[in-house]
């Protein structure tokens, strides 16, 4: 088992009259911008916007940041679980929601589409037993119009229907698959072990254009103002042109201050003008977004595996978020990268954290538990006793947790 996350259309549209912010990329000088999450482009001031919510892939935008500011009080702790879903074996990433649907799948492949009003399976997908000796791992799942997308370690990037689970296209990468897909503007990218990042086409599984980096690819690729980045397993962060895999900028982080070895398990976050990633040394680096300058770097001291999240909460500076294994959970200051604030979870940290609105979600398998740390506190304000990679999901009307057998739907404490 893998102790990794290695790894648009919308469910929800907000109106303003109910008081909700609009959703948005980060990026920019304020780290947030106004983004149609039905093209995934950022919006300019004059642009009519329509307000959508998702959570379609693996860090719910392109830049990966893992952050809803949504300001919704049914989402605020206190929460108690409502109802759960097994599905009998390891979820090691969060599912991807769109349309009232998530998309939940399991380490072995078995894949569900649950609607979320009323808990119904649409449909069920059964890895094929006959096809390369059982796959027994799979990246987290993309949505992306129309059609959901899964990457298989054994090598075979697959995408069926959203609406029925039927195959629509499969391609056989010929390398074990460890990143998540990125789904944006009609394409999908993702890495491999044989050192490679591809572009494929999302309507028929085309290929477009493939970029041979000097390391394995196991972080998942992120997107920016028409920029892939993407780190690799020799310590490497690159940025390449989305549209022609160039590469724009390439810092190995070996052979800059603070030096060190170590490889990116974690996948970057892009936000604030800076890309943000943690080497599995424990490092954690912020890289000037146009040039890959090493902007800072924070050493925890132990290996980390999940994703930084980015978010600007209100009443706070622009923070990153992580944890690590040595227990402790870090909130960082985004422009420096000198440390805020630390909370000890009791056990380490194998995963990716989540903030939603003002709370921030971690967990540990050490203590069994899922816990929300309010970011303006630094006080728990929620914790429930099944933990997960990924902690939570959120459609911005309900709130999702990802435990290690079960996708949990919570619910006020007092409604």
């Amino acid at each position: 088992m893998r102790t990794i996350p290695a790894r648009l259309s919308a469910l929800a549209v907000l109106a303003l009259a109910l008081g909700l912010v609009a959703l948005g990329g980060c990026g920019g000088s304020s780290g947030e911008t106004e983004r149609n999450e039905s093209t995934g482009k950022a919006t300019g001031p004059t642009e009519r916007v329509t307000y959508h919510v998702a959570w379609p892939l693996f860090g719910r935008l392109p830049e990966r940041t893992h952050y809803l500011p949504v300001r919704n009080r049914a989402l605020d702790p206190p929460l108690r679980q409502a109802w759960s879903i097994d599905t009998h074996a390891l979820i090691e990433f969060p599912p991807a929601i769109a349309n009232g649907v998530a998309y939940v799948v399991n380490k072995y492949g078995n894949a569900k589409a649950v609607r979320l009003r009323d808990r119904k399976i649409l449909w069920q997908r059964l890895a094929d037993p006959e096809d390369k000796g059982n796959p027994t791992d799979v990246t987290a799942p993309a949505y992306h119009e129309g059609k959901v997308f899964f990457a298989f370690l054994d090598g075979d990037l697959v995408a069926v229907d959203a609406a029925t689970g039927k195959l629509v296209w499969k391609r056989d990468l010929h390398a074990h698959l460890e990143s998540s897909p990125m789904a944006v503007g009609g394409r999908i990218y993702l890495g491999d072990d044989e050192t490679d990042v591809v572009a494929l086409r999302a309507s028929d599984g085309k290929f477009l254009w493939r970029f041979d980096s000097p390391g394995a690819i196991k972080a998942s690729p992120s997107f920016h103002h028409g920029r892939l980045f993407v780190a690799d397993y020799l310590g490497a962060m690159f940025a390449l042109d989305a549209a022609t895999g160039r590469p724009v900028w390439r810092t190995n982080t070996t052979r800059v201050p603070p030096f060190g070895e170590g490889g990116f398990y974690s996948s970057p976050s892009i936000s604030f003008g800076r890309v943000y990633a943690a080497r599995n040394d424990g490092t954690v680096f912020a890289f000037d977004e146009r040039t890959g300058k090493v902007a800072w770097s924070f050493p925890t001291g132990a290996p980390i595996y999940g994703s930084p999240a980015a978010a600007r909460v209100p009443g706070t500076p622009a923070t990153i978020y992580i944890g690590s294994e040595n227990s402790r959970f870090y909130a960082l200051d985004a422009r420096s990268g000198k440390l805020r604030w630390h909370y000890d979870v009791g056990g380490p940290v194998p995963g990716t954290a989540v903030v939603i609105d003002h709370t921030v979600y971690t967990s540990s398998f050490d203590t069994h538990d899922a816990i929300g740390i309010d970011v303006r506190t630094h006080r728990k304000v929620f914790q429930l006793d099944t933990a997960g990679y990924t902690p939570v999901v959120s459609d911005a009307r309900h709130l999702y947790l990802v435990g290690y057998f079960d996708l949990i739907g919570l619910e006020p404490t007092n409604p």
